[in-house]
């Protein structure tokens, strides 16, 4: 669990950095590779408006928490699926998948696996506590899931 207000606030940078160049990637993408493209737009879209709430620039809406956690359920059991081991899959389209997902498709599947695992826990803990505190602190163990993959996974932003 994160304890410090600004290990909070790097989570969240690194997390909004992550989904912040997703619009302009976009351009040109297809196939499969657009469709994760999406998928990973409409997750970042919905984190933002919670790392907003998080870091006070915004009212705490449950509501929108939610849609965030729904977002990560949606979209992580349809992940390993999207990133089929296709010459399209790894290198076409503007992709920004690295090697290393294909050649180690067990941790890249372990990870989606923990992200979807967070993502199901942080909807669980929306449907039985207002607690924000314990709401902030889940969403933020999901957020860093989704930042370590990329970490691995993803090619660098420059």
């Amino acid at each position: 669990m994160i304890k410090s207000s600004h290990a909070k606030t790097l989570v969240l940078t690194v997390f909004g950095l992550c989904f912040s160049s997703l619009v302009l990637a976009h351009t040109g993408a297809t196939g499969i590779v657009k469709e994760r493209m999406e998928a990973m737009k409409d997750m970042g879209k919905k984190s933002k408006v919670v790392a907003d709430m998080l870091k006070g620039k915004t009212a705490f809406e449950k509501s929108a928490l939610m849609e965030a956690a729904d977002s990560f359920v949606l979209h992580g059991s349809q992940m390993k699926d999207q990133f089929p081991n296709t010459e399209h899959s790894r290198t076409g389209s503007k992709t920004e998948a690295l090697p290393e997902i294909w050649e180690d498709k067990d941790r890249f599947n372990k990870d989606i696996d923990e992200f979807i695992l967070l993502s199901e826990t942080l909807q669980e803990l929306l449907s039985t506590t207002d607690d924000q505190k314990a709401l902030k602190a889940a969403f933020l163990q999901t957020a860093k899931s989704c930042s370590g993959c990329h970490k691995q996974f993803r090619k660098a932003k420059k």
